[in-house]
């Protein structure tokens, strides 16, 4: 019997509406107004391209329909290949790569381009696609406005000119990051990922000789991998050179298929690649013009499709691929197909059984908050985002299982070599492990025509049992060092690594490599069955009191007796500017108030609704601001009279006050006033405000506010 549970939002089923945009309800609208459908989110304007107009008037870009471009124009010419995507006048052969290795899985390629989808009557203009986003699926709705130069496809078009999904998927991808400029220079994970919701990682061709490499991309096809290579450029004038071979430095291909073929007594292994751009190919041995197919069997020829056309798909010897090409990224649907040789040929094959659970969280890197910079910014790196990871149960890895060693997988020989011995002995050590999968992704750094990835890493580290559950301090990052990390910071999307841990509390630390770099990011982490992740918050508490509860000095008795004596009115009591007269003339100039500060404190003071302070009072304030300057002294380490917000939370706990991440990033947004550096009275003002939320909560009798709990409190009154 069915289930009429709907579909959680962002599951593939049930995806997230890009802009709020329903592809039903659009497409009934237009079909019963008979108007094609004009999408004002993304129009057919030059905003829309992104990039700056050519002034050239013959050069003017047209924005026209598939029916208006060609008489023959169809959705699909027969059934999606490869060769239906063709690179136009934009720099996004990483996403048009990934989008020809797409083709090769059917049932992923469904996930991407609903089907039922046709330039056919009934007709109206309007397409959807899906893709990826950092844990959702989201749905773009697009019009099939294109956008056209002397009659010509601007940007993708198909090899026979007469198909446009891949047009449309492109749009729909360049409305997703805000215009077809955005799309200029990426990763070509970047687009596996995105349209599969799979794990992207890279392997350099040269750790692995070339057959073994040869076996693990077969085995990596075969289980629905997405595949694609390119030659390193190495610098930014080699980009886009074409090598004496035929190929292009720099440039991404899409990795289609691998087969072998039998020449004379040799056997010949092979991959077949293809160049997004629909021209220009390899020209070396068994390339479409190779003469070593000459003396293959015609019956062979067949078997592997030998096309032998100028339309950017070529074959390639194992041996000479591995001497040409330098990266193959490959991405997995799941972290069960990252192990070779386990998992059944299809992806999405229902009998594919996963004990592996995912969780995820989004966070933010927060400029003089929680954007600590590298290990090597030892004051700051501790205030970075900490996630808590708990791994109970071991779990038994695949005989082939590969972690972050990333070391050959070759089993040619029967009996076993000294260095399969080792791994033999590595692998009844894993046997006794968790094995975790980390990736975390930066998100929205794409910005019209230019991409600006951080430079990102994340480090893990074991947390001993006295100290779970608390939040991690400067001292515990100086005396430990990580059991794992992401490798060196790079300047991608995504970091990842596969791990085998011991059963313990860890704790991972997300950063950028220089401290005040703003950004978001999204962390997944793949774990066995009974596993858990969380962040590493804890409840804000407070001993503010019996901390502050310190004698006051002889000199400032008498300063508060003169003041009084020579200021105070007949009520005997100091208003906000006569305080701020008698603070100022005790404390240093560099830790002088403002009067609203002295108001605040006045406010934070038990006054029975005056404005004014009593002589005790007076006194009291005048012995906490001592403590207060003198704890703030201790984070002034250049004397500057400015304290670093990253030491907020340190310099809040010396005090008596321990507050989560949340409750400090407001803190330090609120009063060091958008600066990087807070002054004295911004600390005063922070702590008074913090004591009086802290009071106000003790003595809150209603059990909703107690059951929502002293964070959500903070949270709700500091936005005040």
């Amino acid at each position: 019997m069915a289930s009429n549970k709907k579909a959680p939002l962002g599951s593939i089923e049930n995806p997230i509406k890009f802009m709020d945009q329903d592809f039903k309800t659009i497409l009934e609208e237009c079909l019963k107004s008979g108007q094609l459908f004009c999408d004002s989110t993304f129009p057919a304007e030059q905003k829309s391209i992104g990039m700056p107009e050519d002034a050239d008037p013959k050069k003017a870009i047209k924005w026209q329909r598939p029916k208006e471009i060609s008489e023959n124009a169809v959705f699909v010419e027969g059934t999606t290949g490869t060769t239906d995507i063709c690179q136009g006048q934009l720099g996004n052969c990483w996403l048009l790569a990934a989008l020809s290795c797409l083709t090769m899985h059917p049932t992923l390629f469904v996930k991407v381009v609903p089907p039922s989808q046709s330039l056919k009557k009934p007709y109206a203009g309007i397409f959807h696609f899906r893709f990826w986003q950092y844990g959702e699926w989201v749905e773009v709705v697009v019009d099939d406005r294109l956008p056209v130069r002397e009659g010509r496809l601007l940007f993708s078009y198909s090899h026979t000119r007469h198909e446009y999904w891949s047009a449309l998927v492109e749009k729909a991808y360049a409305k997703l990051v805000g215009s077809y400029g955005s799309l200029k220079g990426g990763n070509i994970s970047e687009g596996m990922e995105d349209f599969t919701g799979g794990i992207a990682y890279s392997l350099n061709v040269s750790s692995r000789t070339p057959r073994v490499l040869w076996r693990s991309l077969t085995a990596a096809l075969s289980r629905g991998s997405l595949l694609s290579c390119f030659i390193e450029a190495s610098s930014y004038h080699d980009v886009g050179k074409v090598t004496g071979d035929g190929l292009i430095k720099g440039h991404a291909y899409a990795i289609t298929d691998t087969d072998k073929v039998k020449k004379a007594s040799d056997e010949i292994l092979l991959l077949r690649l293809r160049n997004p751009w629909g021209f220009v190919e390899y020209r070396g041995p068994w390339s479409d013009k190779g003469k070593e197919w000459d003396d293959l069997d015609k019956a062979e020829k067949e078997r592997i499709d030998l096309k032998k056309r100028e339309d950017g798909e070529f074959w390639i010897s194992a041996e000479d691929f591995s001497s040409l090409f330098d990266i193959v990224e490959l991405c997995s649907v799941n972290p069960d197909t990252l192990v070779e040789g386990t998992t059944p040929a299809s992806p999405s094959s229902p009998a594919a059984p996963s004990t592996w659970t995912i969780s995820e969280h989004e966070g933010l890197w927060i400029t003089g908050s929680s954007a600590g910079g590298s290990r090597r910014y030892k004051k700051s790196f501790w205030k970075n985002p900490q996630f808590e990871l708990v791994l109970t149960e071991q779990d038994q890895p695949e005989e082939d299982d590969e972690d972050d060693d990333d070391e050959d997988d070759d089993d040619e020989e029967e009996e076993m070599t000294p260095e399969e011995k080792k791994r033999a002995e590595k692998q009844k050590q894993k046997a006794k492990q968790c094995t975790v999968l980390v990736e975390m992704l930066q998100k929205n750094r794409r910005q019209k025509d230019k991409v600006h990835f951080l430079y990102i890493a994340f480090h893990i580290y074991k947390v001993p049992s006295e100290l779970q559950g608390m939040c991690l301090d400067r001292t515990f990052f100086m005396k430990n060092r990580p059991v794992g990390r992401s490798g060196k910071y790079q300047a991608q999307r995504g970091v990842w690594r596969k791990l085998h841990l011991d059963p313990g509390n860890y704790i991972i630390v997300a950063s950028t490599y220089r401290p005040n770099n703003t950004g978001e990011f999204f962390v997944r982490i793949f774990s066995k069955t009974g596993n858990t992740l969380g962040t590493q918050d804890f409840t804000c508490s407070s001993g503010y009191l019996p901390v502050m509860a310190t004698p006051s000095l002889p000199e400032d008795h008498v300063r508060v007796e003169k003041t009084f004596e020579t200021e105070a009115g007949p009520d005997d009591r100091l208003n906000a500017k006569e305080l701020m007269n008698m603070f100022n003339s005790v404390l240093d100039r560099d830790y002088h108030l403002p009067l609203e500060t002295c108001r605040q404190l006045i406010f934070g003071e038990d006054t029975k609704g005056r404005s004014s302070l009593s002589r005790k009072q007076t006194e009291t304030l005048l012995s906490s601001l001592r403590n207060l300057q003198s704890i703030f002294f201790q984070f002034d380490e250049d004397s500057s009279g400015t304290m670093s917000p990253f030491e907020l939370s340190t310099a809040l706990e010396a005090v008596g006050m321990q507050c989560d991440g949340q409750v400090a990033q407001l803190l330090s947004a609120r009063f060091a006033s958008g600066d990087l550096h807070m002054p004295f009275h911004g600390f005063v003002s922070c702590v008074t405000r913090l004591r009086t939320l802290f009071a106000l909560y003790e003595s809150e009798s209603s059990q909703e506010v107690k059951d929502r709990g002293i964070n959500s409190w903070l949270l709700q009154f500091l936005v005040l």
